[in-house]
């Protein structure tokens, strides 16, 4: 028993001498984790536009079933992401409004600031 435990320790000794450990550890940059959620809320918002009932009625009229469709939206690259997720936010149908609501907001401020100035 004490041979069986003394080769036993030998050889694990030797593994860790002559077997390279390959631990690799490195720092995440901050924009490459910003880009990856960005990448990603813009998947989910072009997944959720096309669960819509409207768009996926559009869809079947063009002959394109929805499993289809989100087939393809899966193998968009992130470019081609963030390229369609922006053209849903500037489509009248597919804003989401708040935007706008503080441009006007801003404009009519500006605007009061400049008659009080002048007047």
């Amino acid at each position: 028993m004490k041979f069986l435990s003394k080769l036993i320790s030998q050889l694990l000794i030797a593994s860790m001498i002559f077997l390279p450990f390959s631990a690799q550890a490195g720092m995440i940059a901050t924009d490459q984790v910003v880009a990856s959620a960005a990448a990603q809320a813009n998947r989910a918002k072009i997944a959720d536009f096309v669960a819509r009932a409207d768009v996926q009625k559009q869809m079947e009229t063009l002959g394109l079933t929805t499993a289809n469709a989100q087939d393809r939206v899966a193998a968009l690259t992130d470019e081609e992401v963030q390229r369609i997720a922006g053209k849903i936010d500037s489509a009248p149908a597919g804003a989401s409004g708040t935007g706008t609501a503080w441009v006007v907001a801003a404009v009519i401020a500006i605007a009061v600031l400049v008659y009080i100035y002048w007047k």
